[in-house]
């Protein structure tokens, strides 16, 4: 049924292989031989790398799952059964069905919803090496093609440089880990105006989250709406998580707005958060694969503000959009 809708696939596995993309006319960069993925386990799924040719890919993907349609199995190479809905691991066991309802169950979730997270996390290892190879990004690119030139500016305007990028009316956390949860905290709380005036002796953290005025406490609860997802990892070297970067504002379309040095071993990537919490949700269940920390998700963690030192390094900007 796949092959019919794509033409010859080279498996890499019972449920998946490289194919042709079926919007490959409309790409509008060179097309590679693994810029395209046919899953069909899970929530079967066509994908590709470029997005020129997501209309295309969408009809592809409608096809094939009308297709496919329920109930249907597949007798792999070892003997186990896939049945419609189980989705293959990496590891070679398979997540059945009723197992995932279950964990759809328990954390509330809708079981369609739950299936299509099952599936995004195969599916994210499986591409994961042609991710990084397709849209690597290592740091010194990333120095050189920021739209403004702002790593060598001195710590006072790296930190009212990145003041700019949040609405005028935020309420704005500056301090250190526990510079919050008493009212003498209040301080590390102030609007985007008065943090012009003092710059950032206050503190080496931030939060990509605005609050609420007069908090003095950095809490989910406290958080007025306004937010930024904040992208890091632990695991990736700054040449490896640009990758990430790159990935997310030039296929998924996540605005990145800047990039920071945090003067240590890793990169953050300031984006657009995700539109509600269904697309939140998917997104963690990728970058989690990816290697990226799913701490920052939580709206209140802290991060590295721009114009402080750590350990006698500058936390700066490294990429800034115009």
């Amino acid at each position: 049924m796949a092959a019919g809708i794509v033409g010859a696939i080279d498996w890499q596995s019972a449920v998946s292989g490289y194919c042709r993309c079926p919007g490959e006319s409309l790409h509008t960069h060179k097309s590679g031989k693994k810029d395209c993925r046919v899953c069909v386990d899970g929530v079967p799924t066509i994908f590709c790398f470029h997005s020129s040719c997501a209309p295309a890919v969408a009809d592809a993907n409608k096809r094939l799952r009308q297709g496919l349609g329920t109930p249907w199995t597949l007798t792999m190479p070892d003997g186990n059964v896939l049945r419609a809905g189980d989705v293959l691991q990496a590891s070679g066991t398979i997540l059945r069905r009723e197992v995932y309802l279950a964990r759809a169950a328990a954390e509330g979730r809708h079981p369609g919803e739950q299936l299509v997270l099952e599936t995004l996390v195969a599916m994210a290892g499986r591409f994961k090496p042609e991710l990084f190879e397709k849209f690597h990004w290592p740091f010194a690119q990333i120095l050189g093609d920021s739209p403004l030139l702002v790593a060598d500016r001195d710590p006072d305007d790296q930190f009212r440089t990145w003041l700019r990028l949040w609405p005028a009316h935020s309420t704005v956390w500056v301090g250190d880990i526990y510079s919050s949860g008493l009212p003498e905290h209040a301080t590390h709380f102030r609007p985007l105006s008065d943090w012009q005036k003092i710059g950032p002796a206050m503190g080496n953290y931030t939060c990509g989250s605005a609050f609420k005025p007069g908090t003095f406490s950095r809490s989910n609860a406290n958080c007025d709406g306004t937010r930024f997802l904040v992208v890091e990892s632990d695991s990736l070297k700054k040449d490896e998580i640009g990758a990430v970067f790159a990935y997310m504002n030039n296929r998924l379309r996540y605005n990145l707005h800047a990039i920071i040095d945090t003067a240590g071993k890793s990169l953050h990537g300031w984006f657009d958060a995700p539109r509600n919490k269904v697309m939140e949700d998917r997104l963690k269940a990728a970058l989690t694969v990816f290697g990226c920390d799913p701490k920052l998700f939580t709206y209140s963690q802290p991060v590295r503000v721009p114009g402080a030192w750590r350990n006698g390094k500058l936390q700066r900007i490294v990429w800034l959009k115009d």
